[in-house]
């Protein structure tokens, strides 16, 4: 009564019935890395937008400056604005834990402060194109290795 036919006795499950689940968390995974990918490269461009800005904007200092449009101090000023802005901290101080790792990083900015500070805040203190184009290199150096 419960004959078969030989040609029916052969025959075997198809695959895709039991990989069908793996296929749903193949698609979940790749799924969760392309949205985890898209979200740091976002965040990537909102950090380097800041510091593109601060460049541009130390760019067209020097310019004004060379055009005689800003003084001296007035440039000390912007600079110290500038940096304040991109490195997101409310006054520029000898000590910052992000740009000053180690002994040279940390003494090299005690000083690049301390020249701005003379700059800003002691009178009679003019610079020529060549300090100028210094102080704003290590200005955009700066501002290069913020966050």
């Amino acid at each position: 009564m419960n004959e078969f036919p030989v040609e029916l006795a052969d025959i075997v499950e198809p695959v895709q019935a039991a990989t069908q689940g793996s296929q749903d968390w193949l698609i979940l995974v790749a799924t969760l890395v392309i949205i985890i990918s898209v979200l740091a490269v976002v965040y990537w461009w909102l950090q380097s937008t800041s510091r593109r800005r601060t460049l541009r904007r130390l760019r067209r200092l020097r310019h004004d400056f060379v055009a005689g449009r800003v003084t001296s101090r007035a440039l000390a000023y912007a600079v110290a604005l500038e940096l304040r802005s991109c490195l997101q901290i409310q006054r520029l101080g000898t000590t910052h834990p992000v740009l000053a790792r180690d002994e040279p990083q940390r003494s090299a900015w005690h000083s690049f402060v301390a020249r701005l500070d003379t700059l800003r805040y002691q009178p009679g203190n003019e610079l020529d194109p060549a300090q100028v184009d210094a102080l704003l290199r290590e200005a955009a150096g700066w501002a290069r290795r913020s966050r």
